[in-house]
């Protein structure tokens, strides 16, 4: 069975993410009085950055089936073979990682840890442990 979870988003992360490739393209709209080709690069430089930013971060889930963890932030996708858990705990690192929120989980491996942000922390930890423990 494959069950899907959506990360959260912190607001505050998301007005980052958003608003300042739209600050870029406002501001380059406002420059195009003054210098066109200085508002026509900010223009550019903020669509450029925002297209960036949705590459890396759109669509952010996390989906567990009976043998894995597969995390994808956006073009990022990592497959973590359950077999390979040895730990599952909440946390509030800002550490970076393929997370839209600092509402955490960590799962500590054999070789490291990962860090995500499931919306449902509570269901997905239970859904978690329920299938290492299958």
């Amino acid at each position: 069975m494959k069950t899907t979870y959506r990360s959260a988003i912190d607001l505050w992360l998301a007005a980052v993410l958003v608003g300042a490739p739209l600050a870029m393209v406002g501001f380059g709209a406002y420059s195009l009085t003054r210098s066109v080709l200085a508002g026509v690069l900010m223009m550019a430089f903020g669509a450029l950055t925002g297209a960036l930013i949705a590459a890396f971060t759109v669509p952010c889930v996390y989906t567990l089936t009976d043998e894995s963890l597969k995390i994808q932030c956006g073009v990022l996708e990592d497959d973590v073979p359950l077999a390979r858990i040895r730990k599952v705990e909440k946390s509030s690192s800002a550490l970076s990682a393929p997370a839209l929120s600092l509402r955490r989980v960590r799962i500590s491996l054999d070789d490291g840890y990962r860090l995500i942000s499931p919306r449902d922390r509570d269901g997905f930890i239970a859904d978690l442990i329920a299938r290492l423990h299958r």
